[in-house]
């Protein structure tokens, strides 16, 4: 089996880099670049956005050869639900797509992952005294989860390597536990995505050459939240597991392996509301903005939320025998731990940017200033 996974990993990984290099052609060709025409976009200069078409395609080019319905259950759920995420992400690349539109197609994906493909969280582990949970309550969180993610790695897609690096981690973590309780599909999938994610990374360190776009983000954050659900429910309490014990502590693991979408994604949304705004307006506040407003490069920063997020996964990983209240709190405390301190360092920025401002300078004196400030006074 780990042969066939790291066959699978490099097959992806190539079909991703020849894919791009085709789609960057076709781009420049046909003009199809995501345009630095608002203020809170990063980028300086016209780059193509469409490198979720070459993710999408190279994932349904080895499926279609490797994986089958004796793999993984209800796999044509699963590809009708990634072909929407695929339909709406182009469309939001190419023409863009309003919120309300975006949130009905989201719902339609999690209608059909949590009741036709019957993939959902059905125990809380423990959780505030709570262990089996009732039918509706179980559609209803999984069906969120999914929409939350599938938007949270849209959000951080705002520069280079960030979604594709965090997305990386949790493809490589989860792949490694499939791959250790056998099985098979779920690690194809995991395996295979991750493949495609490396490969990208390739072209999207910076100088950019190419962006993942709605597409690629999209697509990324449903198939990442359809390995967490799974992951859980493969490690719930009961669950007969003779190849490797059952992780108590895996909700966590969860919530800690992509605490970066989350947390950003909830804080932004927190914001946005406290303002009066829409949740799903663009705005330049994202934690990744703040990073880069402090002087750091895109890839400076991508390391810094990439090493956090390995942090706040070890703190998690480390002590599996903590209740999961307590792994809740230590998680929750080290985001806004780290978030404090952020904020710290961006107002102190903000504050001598502003000092620097006031501050008169030579240029700024009118001419007449300027041409007698250096002549000698006359005596009366």
């Amino acid at each position: 089996m780990l042969l066939f996974s790291v066959c699978i990993f490099l097959a992806n990984f190539l079909l991703v880099c020849y894919s791009i290099r085709k789609i960057i052609y076709i781009s420049h060709k046909k003009h199809l670049f995501d345009e630095p025409s608002e203020v809170r976009k990063i980028h300086l200069t016209r780059t193509p956005n469409l490198g979720g078409v070459a993710i999408f395609a190279s994932m349904m080019f080895t499926s279609c050869l490797f994986l089958s319905s004796n793999n993984i259950s209800h796999l044509n759920y699963i590809i009708f639900s990634a072909l929407i995420i695929f339909i709406l992400g182009v469309t939001d690349d190419l023409v863009g797509v309003n919120p309300t539109k975006k949130i009905i197609a989201q719902l339609a994906v999690a209608i059909t992952i949590t009741v036709l493909a019957d993939c959902r969280f059905t125990n809380f582990f423990g959780f505030l005294g709570i262990q089996e949970i009732p039918y509706a309550v179980s559609i209803f969180m999984s069906g969120l989860f999914l929409i939350f993610l599938i938007n949270a790695f849209n959000l951080i897609d705002g520069i280079n390597c960030l979604a594709g690096s965090i997305g990386l981690l949790a493809c490589l973590f989860l792949g490694f536990y499939f791959w250790q309780m056998q099985q098979t599909g779920l690690l194809f999938i995991a395996v295979a995505t991750g493949g495609c994610l490396a490969g990208f990374l390739l072209f999207n360190l910076t100088p950019a050459r190419i962006f993942m776009g709605d597409t690629g983000s999209m697509f990324l954050g449903f198939a990442v939240s359809f390995l967490c659900i799974n992951f859980i429910e493969l490690n719930k309490p009961g669950t007969a597991n003779l190849i490797t014990p059952v992780m108590q502590s895996a909700p966590a693991l969860v919530i800690a392996l992509l605490i970066v979408p989350i947390f950003d994604t909830l804080r932004i949304f927190a914001l946005r509301i406290a303002q009066r705004k829409s949740p799903f307006e663009a705005d330049s506040n994202h934690i990744h903005h703040r990073l880069i407003d402090l002087g750091l490069s895109h890839l400076q920063a991508t390391g810094i939320l990439l090493m956090a997020n390995i942090i706040c996964l070890l703190l998690v990983y480390l002590f599996p025998g903590l209740k999961m209240e307590i792994q809740f709190c230590i998680i929750a405390a080290f985001a806004l731990t780290a978030n404090a301190i952020l904020s710290f360092l961006h107002n102190k920025k903000t504050t001598e940017k502003l000092k620097n401002k006031s501050l008169p300078s030579t240029y700024q004196l009118p001419k007449q200033l300027i041409s007698l400030k250096d002549k000698p006074v006359l005596k009366q």
